[in-house]
């Protein structure tokens, strides 16, 4: 009786035993699986991590930023420049053949680059500079249009009658537009690649009409000529000088004391003296560059050297 009483024991004994070990190595498993699951979480949640900075790190390079500028935005210069030289000299003269024939070169040139810009793609790496791109393409497009249906409809406008109704026209001011939301798009992507090495550079920025000299004064050179760009778009300023050639002559304004002698103590009424008394030049900013921008970081851009 005894006997059989324990075996009985011994029985439920090693039953209970394998029941505990059985219990245990579940245990472990479970907790080597969810272990294992959190560590490859957060193993594919640093990757992802680790992506994102990979691409936003090679956004905005100066690679990009220097290849946007040869094949679109110097061969868009050198329209832009042909067409302000030529709408220049209609006001100048007056012969109507002639005028003719420099519309017909105007609408030639903003063709001939529309066919070369389009010809290069963008890298969709910096969305800003493929936005450019097709803005520029948009406002060639628009140039060679207004300009065609003006030849079409001017009869025998010639001279300053002929410039004004070629630069008031809707296809025109469209066209500028597009030029300048460019100038834009281009210049704040400089600044952002100038804030991926200076923490007091943002990466966003909009122009507050109502900034004073004392602020600007704090600007960093890429942040000043982004803010220009804000000002010529918003002003519809489409000239042969670069924003940073602004930029030069504002510092200059400031630090020659003439701003302060005007009682000009915001950027926005600095500009608006400048602008309007044709006191910004085409070199300013590299005649200003030694002087007030030595130690600036800059992309290597032909129009900050040359």
């Amino acid at each position: 009786m005894n006997t059989k009483k324990s075996t009985r024991f011994e029985v439920l004994y090693v039953l209970g035993f394998l029941f505990t070990l059985i219990v245990a190595f579940g245990t472990f498993f479970l907790g080597f699986r969810m272990g294992v699951n959190q560590t490859e979480d957060k193993y594919v949640n640093l990757k992802k991590s680790l992506i994102v900075m990979e691409s936003n790190d090679s956004s905005y390079s100066q690679q990009d930023l220097v290849s946007f500028y040869y094949v679109v935005y110097q061969p868009y210069l050198q329209f832009k420049d042909d067409y302000l030289t030529r709408i220049d000299s209609l006001d100048n003269n007056g012969n109507r053949w002639a005028d003719n024939a420099s519309m017909n070169e105007i609408r030639k040139s903003a063709q001939d680059k529309y066919d070369l810009i389009s010809s290069y793609s963008v890298s969709a790496n910096s969305p800003l500079l493929k936005q450019a791109h097709s803005d520029i393409l948009k406002s060639l497009k628009l140039f060679d249009e207004g300009i065609d249906r003006n030849i079409s409809i001017i009869g025998n406008k010639q001279g300053v009658q002929l410039a004004s109704s070629v630069t008031s026209d809707e296809f025109t001011t469209n066209a500028i537009n597009y030029g300048l939301r460019a100038q834009n798009k281009f210049y704040t992507s400089m600044m952002k690649w100038a804030a991926k090495d200076d923490q007091n550079i943002p990466e966003e920025y909009t122009f507050n009409p109502d900034t004073t000299v004392k602020q600007w004064n704090n600007y960093s050179l890429t942040l000043k000529n982004k803010a220009i760009a804000d000002i010529m778009l918003g002003s519809n300023l489409y000239v042969s000088y670069m924003p940073q050639d602004l930029t030069a002559k504002i510092d200059q304004m400031i630090s020659s004391g003439k701003a302060t002698a005007l009682n000009l103590n915001s950027v926005s009424s600095i500009v608006k003296v400048v602008t309007e008394t044709g006191a910004v030049q085409g070199n300013d900013f590299i005649k200003w560059k030694p002087t007030y921008y030595a130690s600036e970081s800059l992309p290597a851009l032909p129009f900050f050297t040359e």
